[in-house]
């Protein structure tokens, strides 16, 4: 994709703000967003993690942010994929993800990992990630509150 650009400090209240206006994630969430894309540019928390953001005329569609699971071999998590509400299901989030797994790919990465909301809000997204070929490993049980299971999906790179 040729219209990624590494993450920079001035994407970062901008970034925070599409995600708000996916209505997809609560304000907790967008504090944590805010304090990984920071930790991100300051080398911070994940040693090797990346955030590239998506441009298109001119404006801020979408990011993905990524990094190698700790104490594992070839693992990699991606934490954050937004897209803008208004341009979902045009195909953005599934050839972003597509670049960052050849992206780590490239790095030696043999699989990938994405968790998610077992809530019905989340339902398309669970959709979506098993459209791109991830496969459900498990679901933990009210993971992130009673009644919102974590469902965890893989990718084998």
């Amino acid at each position: 994709m040729n219209n990624l650009i590494a993450l920079t400090q001035s994407d970062i209240a901008p970034l925070v703000a599409l995600s708000d206006a996916t209505g997809m994630f609560k304000p907790l969430e967008l504090e944590a967003l805010d304090e990984v894309l920071t930790d991100c540019l300051a080398g911070e928390d994940l040693a090797g993690q990346e955030a590239w953001v998506l441009w298109e005329k001119g404006a801020r569609t979408g990011f993905v942010h990524f990094a190698p699971a700790p104490m594992t071999v070839g693992t990699w998590h991606v934490y954050w994929l937004v897209i803008d509400a208004t341009l979902q299901g045009q195909g953005r989030g599934a050839r972003l993800m597509a670049w960052a797994e050849e992206r780590v790919r490239a790095k030696g990465a043999r699989a990938m990992f994405v968790e998610t909301s077992g809530t019905d809000k989340y339902s398309l997204t669970r959709r979506f990630y098993e459209k791109i070929m991830y496969e459900k490993q498990g679901v933990l049980r009210e993971f992130y509150a009673p009644g919102d299971d974590m469902v965890v999906y893989r990718k084998g790179l």
